[in-house]
């Protein structure tokens, strides 16, 4: 009798829970520190209490007052920007010069890395301190090198104006997430098989047609993820502490994740800044599920 063979339904039970203990201490942290402050956001949503005093149930009466508030209006199409200028451009831009350099040997490719990467590892609000001095109408880099160039009509107070200031303020954020996502897509484009790019030189694509048809369509997981991590900062924790440095959010340059901190802890209005938490953290979610969706029909 081989006894080896043999397995008990106790041990097949075990067998199928063992995968969910090893993930157990994970999801205990992420509840913990994620999932209960995010249900908790949501019931104080509904109430109208300052952080201090009784709690007291008004239902939906802050969404009611967020869709006829002027400022929450503005700081989500303050957000839109943002999206494009922290999320969009960088993308597009980290794309294009991935699929250039990629395949082409440079030396001293290591350093030039840690070099795109540097802007991760800076606190936003160190950036949004050095760009504040970049952007000085007086004594700032960029209008004394535009006037040093004869374009002295370009120099504005770039920080200063409704105008330029969301601009000034999303250009940052295209300089910090470029470099991450050109490293992102520069280790996609090195998994591809170097037969697909031989075979459509042979067919005779063209540079252009083998980015679409070749490079492209195997850096989707990567799109997916570069996307998504770069559209959350662009809504919460990146924007968020470059905002805080540079304008405080004057200008029509405050997120939505700015009010929201302004509500609760400046005006003390913890249940109206949940509301605009939950709306935000909607915002997010769906993004990225259209993000995913696109990426299974893609797939």
């Amino acid at each position: 009798m081989n006894e080896g063979k043999y397995s008990s339904p106790l041990n097949d039970i075990a067998g199928r829970f063992t995968p969910y203990l090893y993930l157990a201490p994970t999801f205990i942290v992420v509840s913990m520190f994620l999932l209960y402050p995010l249900f908790n956001t949501f019931i104080f949503s509904f109430t109208k209490w300052s952080g201090l005093n009784e709690m007291k149930f008004v239902g939906l009466q802050n969404y009611f007052r967020l869709a006829e508030d002027p400022k929450f209006w503005s700081a989500l199409t303050t957000n839109l920007i943002y999206i494009l200028l922290f999320s969009v451009v960088p993308t597009v831009l980290g794309l294009v010069v991935a699929s250039i350099i990629g395949r082409a040997e440079i030396k001293g490719a290591r350093y030039f890395r840690t070099i795109f990467l540097t802007p991760q590892v800076v606190a936003s609000v160190a950036i949004g301190t050095i760009f504040g001095w970049i952007y000085a109408p007086s004594f700032g880099v960029l209008n004394r090198f535009l006037e040093s160039i004869g374009l002295s009509f370009l120099t504005r107070t770039w920080l200063g104006s409704s105008s330029t200031a969301p601009y000034a303020v999303g250009l940052i954020g295209t300089w910090i997430w470029t470099g991450f996502c050109i490293i992102i897509f520069l280790s996609g484009i090195q998994k591809i098989n170097e037969d697909v790019y031989d075979a459509a030189k042979i067919d005779g694509a063209s540079a252009w047609q083998t980015f679409f048809y070749v490079t492209l369509p195997q850096l989707r997981h990567e799109l997916v993820v570069v996307f998504i991590l770069t559209l959350i900062r662009a809504l919460s924790t990146n924007v968020f502490g470059v905002v805080s440095a540079i304008t405080g959010g004057a200008y029509n340059t405050r997120p939505i994740s700015l009010y929201a901190y302004q509500l609760s802890f400046v005006q003390y209005e913890v249940g109206y800044a949940s509301s605009v938490v939950v709306i935000l953290a909607l915002v997010i979610f769906t993004f990225s599920s259209i993000t995913f969706l696109l990426e299974e029909r893609g797939g």
